[in-house]
């Protein structure tokens, strides 16, 4: 009976929500917004200030057991366009740690957690090793124009790791976009 009662109460919701007019439903858009709560934050300043409406951005961290908990929101950037998420050590290595594309507003956000600093994303013939983050002293944080192509790349030489996706705009440029002017100190 209870569960008879509960089937009927679903569909009297379902039909509610669908309605009787003629009218196309259309999926509405829901945004989740992260507790930052406990992380720290720097700004991420456009390469080109001077442009009218330039990009602006942040990356907010989490530093735990040797691991960076990441996330970076950007506004202001080309519509649709892919962009890479870099960090650069202090030794001036440089790793790809994601690319994600914006939306039709020109919004971005990323999210990611780092164990170990390595590319995720394909990188020409300068792979730099993997390494532990602790190993950085420090990391400066960028946003740049993803002008890798679509696919694969098995720029390993040694084969020690997988083929690295490839999802970017195809057009080879990688200017920079945003970059931090702090560093993200690692040492203890």
């Amino acid at each position: 009976m209870l569960r008879r009662a509960t089937i009927v109460a679903l569909l009297a919701l379902a039909a509610a929500a669908c309605g009787n007019d003629s009218e196309p439903q259309v999926a509405k858009t829901l945004t989740i917004v992260p507790d930052l709560t406990g992380y720290s934050t720097i700004p991420l300043g456009a390469s080109n200030a001077r442009a009218r409406d330039a990009p602006e951005g942040t990356f907010s961290y989490l530093l735990v057991d040797g691991a960076i908990d990441w996330y970076v929101f950007a506004t202001n950037l080309a519509p649709t366009r892919a962009y890479r998420i870099v960090l650069t050590a202090a030794d001036g290595k440089e790793y790809a740690i994601a690319s994600r594309r914006a939306d039709t507003g020109g919004t971005l956000g990323a999210h990611g957690v780092e164990t170990a600093l390595m590319n995720r994303q394909c990188v020409g013939a300068e792979d730099p090793s993997r390494r532990p983050i602790e190993t950085a002293v420090s990391l400066r944080v960028a946003v740049k124009s993803d002008g890798s192509p679509r696919g694969a790349s098995g720029n390993d030489l040694l084969g020690s790791r997988s083929s690295l996706p490839c999802g970017g705009n195809g057009d080879g440029n990688f200017d920079y976009v945003l970059q931090s002017s702090d560093s993200v100190g690692l040492e203890r």
